[in-house]
């Protein structure tokens, strides 16, 4: 069995506006920022920050951006699948971005 499956939660780095290729397909690309908090082995709080690359496509970039542009600050939940490309980069394929409360 396998499974390819992510769900993170995190905030937009960048203003990301949605795009409309040549094929007439819509694509949002956009950074998302993880946090993750913790104390290391001497008690010292550690706050470990992750950047992933998050590309939407059609209804699932539509959806996300319903002002045309998905803004920098707004935290989302992504849930969708990963992808290696040839050039090493990892992105995460969202099947769904479910915005929620946007911070300036």
């Amino acid at each position: 069995m396998y499974l390819n499956d992510v769900k993170l939660i995190g905030k937009v780095h960048d203003d990301a506006p949605v795009k409309t290729l040549a094929s007439g397909d819509v694509i949002l690309t956009f950074t998302l920022v993880t946090t993750e908090n913790f104390k290391n082995r001497g008690g010292e709080p550690v706050i470990r920050k992750e950047m992933h690359r998050v590309t939407a496509f059609n209804k699932a970039a539509k959806d996300a951006a319903t002002e045309g542009t998905l803004f920098a600050g707004t935290e989302v939940l992504v849930e969708g699948f990963l992808r290696s490309r040839e050039s090493g980069v990892t992105e995460v394929i969202a099947r769904r971005i479910s915005p929620g409360r946007r911070e300036d």
